[in-house]
């Protein structure tokens, strides 16, 4: 899948809910922001640089932000990954939909280019077949794999359950330009 096509089905599955709560589209990649307590909730979808692969598929990230602009990636922000706002039985799940994407995939043949690089390329890439075997921390940075149309529809479906939650919390966020990362989400460990 391009990249222009997750990026559309996301945008298709997650719009309606962010213009029902009164987002706007940003100009940058696919993202939404709207003013609240006199700062700006930006909450947005990026896919992996890495690129489609036709056989490891691809993955991609949603990231929220509180801060004094509505850019992404605003420098005096305060940033999280949607996976560090969840608790860990969201984490689970998460989890339990990221290997049911791996088992989906079909093996790269021999030939792949990746095999051929060198032994340590191949050993990164064969890691890209094998299932989640330990829980999700507060502390991984999770990317959301998908390999068909109908991956990046579930974890729509998904995020969407999670949206009103997140932005809550993400909202309740005091604006500190120079804060690296927000207080911990109730119910998650610090």
């Amino acid at each position: 899948m391009k990249s222009t096509e997750v990026y559309s089905l996301l945008r298709s599955e997650l719009a309606p809910w962010f213009k029902s709560e009164g987002f706007k589209r940003t100009k940058e990649l696919l993202g939404w922001s709207r003013p609240s307590g006199g700062a700006y909730t930006v909450v947005w979808c990026q896919v992996s640089r890495d690129g489609w692969d036709p056989f490891a598929g691809s993955r991609f990230v949603v990231e929220f932000q509180r801060s004094a602009d509505s850019h992404l990636g605003s420098f005096h922000a305060t940033r999280e990954r949607l996976g560090k706002l969840l608790s860990q039985e969201e984490r689970e799940e998460v989890r339990r939909i990221q290997n049911s994407v791996i088992a989906e995939l079909r093996p790269a043949p021999a030939t792949h280019p990746w095999l051929q690089i060198s032994p340590e390329v191949t050993a990164w890439y064969l890691k890209e077949f094998k299932p989640v075997s330990e829980p999700y921390s507060e502390r991984d940075d999770i990317w959301f794999r998908y390999a068909s149309p109908e991956h990046v529809s579930n974890w729509a479906k998904f995020i969407l359950e999670k949206l009103p939650k997140c932005v809550d919390f993400v909202e309740s966020w005091p604006i500190q330009p120079g804060t690296p990362t927000p207080p911990a989400l109730p119910g998650t460990a610090p």
